[in-house]
């Protein structure tokens, strides 16, 4: 038997809040099967299953991590908290895996999307020769970090400092704008649901009151309203005095401390730069740049910044007639660099890089 529901007064107090619907369904909360798999134990793959999207690991269209289960003969070290003796887990084509693939090693690795930074891991004892299993934590290795320039690790010569504290969920938000499909949460933190009853109400006043600017970058979003969030200062969610709230768009909002499992599509982060461009917020110059620009450049900007180049635009428009921008480009180098999976075509006499190919020239 077939239910009919009338929502007619639900939409008309809906309509009251001012707000623009944002598309829903029921199919995008589902969580695929190798969703599941990969945020579980993990899929086995071989590297050859493993996609290069803008230099970083993709299986299916997700932005994974790689490790070895086998620990071999250090496996008793891991497990009692030796993190050094441990292989180290992968985040992007680096050069020690393009090494082993070069030299048919292929290892049993394992694709996750696990944030936790515990891994399930098997060896044999050194003394005993008895296979022992267990989870453990692993270093991130640090090729992939320099490769990435991730935190500047490579430029500040500190990627045994980003390695110590590297934190699994803020990389996945740093790149998921690459990736067709963000990470699925499949676990709810403690608070998460702590807004106060009358959240939405709050939410629409302090954004009326800054007539929809973001408060921290200037930018205007009263056509685009759902992107503009109210951010809690204190972190502490039903703390709704005026002093604790800021309007912030989405991508201010992102790198807030503690948001790290915001994640942003990238149609999202371009359309807030073209319209901080169009607003005249966007400036050339490298604090502007580096606070502006999606943060999957930040590492690739910090290589050209050190070259000596000037700040580059963000999200140029290279071609008028038909709307098209580029994420970063330099105009008198005729240089642009791209974050799109599709090839772009550069006007002439122009030079269009994926992250990839731009980290891997000015590097």
């Amino acid at each position: 038997m077939r239910l009919a529901f009338d929502f007619a007064s639900l939409w008309a107090q809906v309509d009251r809040l001012d707000v623009e619907p944002e598309p829903f369904s029921l199919k995008a909360l589902t969580l695929g099967a190798i969703d599941v798999e990969l945020s579980g134990k993990g899929i086995v793959v071989d590297l050859d299953a493993i996609q290069n999207i803008a230099g970083l690991m993709g299986y299916e269209g997700r932005q994974i991590l790689l490790y070895i289960p086998d620990q071999g003969n250090k496996i008793q070290a891991v497990l009692e908290g030796d993190v050094d003796a441990g292989k180290k887990f992968h985040v992007a084509h680096c050069q020690t895996l393009k090494r082993m693939k070069k030299q048919d090693r292929y290892e049993r690795y394992v694709a996750t999307t696990n944030t936790s930074g515990v891994f399930d891991l098997i060896g044999i004892d050194y003394f005993s020769n008895v296979e022992i299993t267990g989870s453990a934590k692993l270093f991130i290795c640090q090729h992939c970090l320099n490769m990435l320039n991730y935190k500047q690790s490579k430029v500040k010569k500190v990627a045994l400092k980003v390695r110590d504290n590297f934190n699994i969920e803020e990389f996945f938000e740093t790149y998921s704008s690459c990736f067709p499909y963000l990470p699925s949460r499949t676990h709810v933190r403690p608070g998460d649901s702590s807004y106060s009853e009358n959240w939405e109400q709050i939410s629409l006043t302090i954004r009326n009151a800054v007539n929809w600017h973001c408060e921290k970058c200037n930018v205007n979003l009263r056509a685009h309203k759902n992107l503009l969030h109210v951010h809690h200062i204190d972190g502490v969610k039903s703390n709704n005095n005026r002093l604790n709230l800021r309007a912030l768009c989405k991508a201010c909002h992102r790198a807030e401390p503690h948001h790290q499992t915001m994640y942003m599509p990238r149609k999202e982060m371009k359309l807030i730069n073209s319209l901080r461009r169009e607003q005249g917020v966007l400036k050339k110059d490298w604090p502007l740049v580096m606070r502006y620009a999606d943060p999957a450049t930040h590492g690739l900007l910090g290589f050209i910044q050190q070259a000596g180049w000037p700040a580059p635009e963000v999200e140029f428009q290279y071609d008028v007639k038909n709307c098209w921008y580029i994420d970063l480009a330099w105009t008198s180098q005729r240089i642009g660099v791209t974050l799109s999976n599709e090839p772009l075509i550069p006007p002439a006499g122009w030079k269009f890089y994926s992250l990839e190919q731009a980290l891997r020239i000015y590097s």
